[in-house]
């Protein structure tokens, strides 16, 4: 029992999602962005970031040039999160 190739496809299990630029996994995700001093937190797409900070900026190179809309810190967290599916998909056919 050596496992024979055995892996996370074979299981159903979703590949490591992990984003340190803009450009990563084409932009298909949405960004989280928290301020550190007052917890406010607002979502934003990549490619408007992109826009701003180019495409290839790495996720800490724009969290440094991010200020808060609420109390003006520039203290901000990002987090990337995954695409969803929207509540009653289904990819069969009716």
């Amino acid at each position: 029992m050596d496992g024979g190739g055995v892996g996370p496809k074979q299981y159903g299990m979703p590949p490591r999602f992990r984003i340190e630029k803009l450009s990563d996994e084409f932009g298909q995700y949405t960004l989280v962005l928290q301020c550190a001093a007052c917890r406010h937190e607002r979502t934003a797409e990549p490619r408007t970031l992109g826009r701003l900070c180019g495409w290839d900026a790495r996720l800490e190179e724009v969290a440094k040039r991010m200020r808060c809309s609420k109390c003006g810190a520039k203290q901000c967290r990002l987090r990337a999160l995954p695409p969803q599916k929207p509540r009653g998909y289904s990819s069969l056919p009716k």
